[in-house]
Order: C-alpha cells, then structure tokens, then sequence
C-alpha cells in the first residue's frame, strides 16, 4: 500500500510521531501542540481552528486525533518567544482561583523545556493503518 505523510513541525514534536507513522490512503488529521488533548475544552478550541483550515468535505469525512508535543524554550524562534512571553504575562495576570489547568500549566512550565510527547497515544492511528 503506497502512502504519504505531510505534516508541518517547527521545532520536532510533530516529527517525531510522523517518523514513527506510516500512513494509509485512508484520511486523518492529527494535531500536536502543547495543549491537553483530553481537555473537552481545548479539544474544542483545536476543532474549532482546524474548522477554519481544513476544507468542510476533508474536515467532515477525517477522523482526527490530537497529540501533546514539546517545547524548549532555549529552541524558539523571536516570534514564537515573544508570542510565549506575552501570552505568559497575561495569564499571570489572571487570579489564582480562576486559573484552569492549561493557565497553570503554562505559567509553571514558561521558559523550560518540557515534553509531553507520548509515542503510545500513536496506538489508535496504528490501528488505522493496518
């Protein structure tokens, strides 16, 4: 079975689980971002995006997947580190009793390096491809 992978990744996450894939001619989509995919709410959020970029025909005949990627902050590019930075002074902002966990998260984790990267959540897309 011939098959193609296209993915985009700026600084690995999401070529790491493509590395590990091979892909049938059956369509998916699968984000990677730093977000908690079992959060209902960011899954929402991550749709609604993907709503908005991926043709309404692809979008409704996908199954779709979301991934947790990685991030160091040492490896940011100005415009993504400026980005991080203004999104971390305004979500240090917000009172502590108000915060999600995404909010938390963020400020405990801004200007590390961490990796949330999990190569077993590929299993369900495996499952697919055989």
């Amino acid at each position: 079975m011939n098959s193609i992978i296209i993915y985009g990744s700026r600084y690995g996450s999401t070529k790491r689980y493509a590395e590990r894939l091979s892909a049938s001619q059956e369509l998916f989509v699968a984000t990677v971002g730093l977000a908690d995919p079992t959060d209902a709410e960011n899954v929402n959020h991550i749709r609604g995006c993907l709503k908005k970029q991926v043709p309404a025909s692809h979008y409704d005949e996908s199954k779709m997947f979301h991934l947790r990627g990685a991030i160091d902050y040492t490896k940011l590019g100005l415009k993504h580190r400026i980005m991080m930075k203004l999104l971390y002074s305004k979500v240090a902002k917000i009172p502590e009793a108000e915060r999600n966990a995404e909010v938390r998260a963020l400020i405990a984790t801004y200007g590390k390096q961490v990796d949330f990267v999990n190569l077993d959540t590929l299993e369900p897309i495996a499952q697919i491809l055989k």
